[in-house]
């Protein structure tokens, strides 16, 4: 299925003003308000146990969700374009959902904008679904594009049990969520890039009620500057006041855990003070862990210095020190924006650059799909350069300083968490 064809579909309404808004020219619809023309469509649903369907080159435009995946079945999307998705009306309903003991494969997708109309209640936008649902059952990413730019209160991938493998992808927008439920609940990210545009209180990776997150080999960057814990004080985005914006864009809690190995992890700008405990692992009072390997970069911010961090991520040789990204000073006029990151591209010379050494040799780089060496980053460069590695997801020839703390006791660590990965994803 698929081949080049396209499904399209129109959702549109009236505004009180009379102005025809669309997927393309978007507004928030108010039920009772506005006059609804075109509702948005969903397409599909696989039955329980289908062996496997493959979808190729589709290109999918303005619909609700796409495809709920029966129980045991398997359903893999190759090559195909998900645009101007939407969660209108009630309920609200993922691009995507899979359910207990189904495989979901993404393999060269991109999803660009979901939830494009929201409805309004007490003056707050909600939008229930995330982008990709899955209940005990596995997903796996790769080479892909998620760009959750829009406003969602439940995050771009929320997937309750089974195994959830993010590989040598790019995040853009909402958040990635992992919790327990029947089954445990692993998500590995790996050689891939969280870069969040919209940075509201799910624009985080997040491990809860027991769930475990990996990031491996990945780079995760977020801007403060348009985060505040107080409605109306500034910001362009607000979180709830009892939310704070804690765990942005770490959040662990309620047993969850975020294991860093070789990953970088920073907020980087002129205003991160707005940010409470941005490295997180309690939320109300539901306590989480994170770790670190002695090959993480963690930067560190205001209310979080160095020593914090290290105590934090229970890693001693954590490192904290220095600049990892340049940082973008083009906007003399808004102040505000000053010092975002500039892409996941590492300054060089700088604190990621050529970290992890025998990069071609004990510490290959595995994807966690098919068990086969990661040979580029996620931009498509060489991974290594001369036997070497840079922290997270993207590779530079540029030379750099050594690691001189604890390489080979991290990757011994690392080669004994993988093993617990895929035990799990065996059960």
């Amino acid at each position: 299925f698929g081949n080049g064809r396209k499904l399209t579909g129109n959702p549109s309404f009236i505004n009180i003003n009379g102005v025809v808004r669309t997927k393309t020219d978007p507004d928030v619809f108010r039920p009772g308000l506005d006059k609804l023309l075109n509702q948005a469509s969903s397409f599909a649903k696989v039955a329980n146990n289908v062996d496997s369907i493959f979808i190729d080159a589709l290109t999918v435009d303005g619909l609700n969700q796409f495809l709920e995946i029966g129980q045991g079945s398997t359903v893999t999307v190759r090559n195909s374009v998900f645009r101007n998705m939407t969660a209108f009306g009630k309920p609200e309903q993922p691009l995507f959902r899979a359910l207990d003991d189904s495989t979901l494969n993404l393999l060269g997708v991109s999803i660009k904008n979901f939830n494009r109309f929201r409805d309004v209640t007490d003056n707050f936008e909600y939008a229930w679904a995330p982008v990709i649902e899955g209940l005990n059952a596995s997903l796996n990413i790769d080479r892909s594009i998620l760009d959750f730019y829009i406003s969602q209160t439940a995050g771009g991938v929320s997937w309750i049990g089974g195994t959830a493998n993010v590989v040598s992808s790019q995040i853009l927008g909402k958040g990635l969520s992992i919790l327990d439920f029947t089954k445990q609940g692993v998500l590995n990210v790996v050689n891939s890039v969280f870069r969040p545009a919209d940075n509201s209180a799910t624009a985080r990776i997040q491990a809860s009620n027991g769930g475990e997150v990996n990031l491996i080999a990945s780079t995760i960057q977020f801007d403060a500057t348009n985060t505040t814990d107080v409605p109306g004080s500034g910001g362009l985005l607000s979180c709830p006041t009892n939310y704070k914006c804690n765990g942005a864009p770490l959040q662990a809690f309620n047993g969850g855990t975020i294991n860093l190995i070789s990953s970088a992890v920073s907020v980087l700008n002129t205003d991160d003070a707005r940010i409470d405990n941005p490295y997180s692992n309690t939320w109300d009072n539901l306590p989480g862990t994170l770790t670190a390997d002695a090959t993480s970069f963690v930067q560190p911010v205001t209310k979080q210095d160095a020593a914090t961090l290290k105590s934090l991520f229970g890693q001693p040789n954590l490192l904290t020190s220095g600049v990892p990204y340049a940082v973008d000073v083009s906007v003399p006029f808004f102040p505000q924006y000053f010092n975002l990151p500039v892409g996941a591209s590492p300054l060089a010379p700088g604190p990621l650059i050529n970290v992890i050494t025998d990069a071609d040799g004990n510490n290959k780089l595995i994807n966690p799909i098919d068990g086969s060496v990661i040979s580029k980053d996620v931009f498509g460069n060489p991974r290594t350069s001369n036997g070497l590695r840079n922290v997270g997801a993207v590779q530079t020839s540029v030379p750099g300083p050594l690691p001189v703390l604890g390489c080979g006791a991290a990757f011994g660590w690392s080669r004994r968490l993988r093993r617990r990965i895929q035990k799990a994803q065996r059960t």
